[in-house]
This record gives structure tokens, C-alpha cells and sequence, in this order.
């Protein structure tokens, strides 16, 4: 799963830098409204790509509880 999450992770800084490139020239034409639509998308990519780091993360977090739970100390 780590694998996974590597991946969504490099996709996700891939869009970001490539968003935050468009961003510098939209602040100096910031009546592009096309560079905006653009820089949305990219937005809400780079949003989704998190969305998919959380899901990982937490499905290892609960591979790893059961395992915790398993060692117990008797009462």
C-alpha cells in the first residue's frame, strides 16, 4: 500500500508544481479567465490526489491496528 500512496503522492506534486507555474503568470494577467479554469482543474486534481494519500494512509493505520490489538496482557 505504501506503494500506492507514493505514487498518488508524486502525481500530486507533479500538479502542483505544474499549477503553481500557471498561478505565477495568472497573477500578472489575472483577466485570463482561461488560465483560471485551468488552475481550477488542476485544483481539484491535485485535491482528489490527497483525497486518495488520506484513503491510504488510513486503510495502513487500520492493517496495522489489528495486528497491535493481537498483544495483550492477560488480566
Amino acid at each position: 500500500m505504501v506503494a500506492a500512496a507514493g505514487v498518488w503522492k508524486k502525481k500530486r506534486d507533479d500538479l502542483k508544481t505544474k499549477r503553481n507555474s500557471l498561478f505565477a503568470i495568472y497573477t500578472k494577467d489575472p483577466q485570463n479567465f482561461s488560465l483560471a479554469r485551468e488552475i481550477k482543474a488542476l485544483d481539484d486534481e491535485i485535491a482528489d490526489c490527497t483525497q486518495h494519500v488520506e484513503q491510504e494512509r488510513r486503510a495502513e493505520q487500520r492493517a496495522a491496528s489489528p495486528a497491535a490489538k493481537l498483544i495483550t496482557t492477560p488480566k
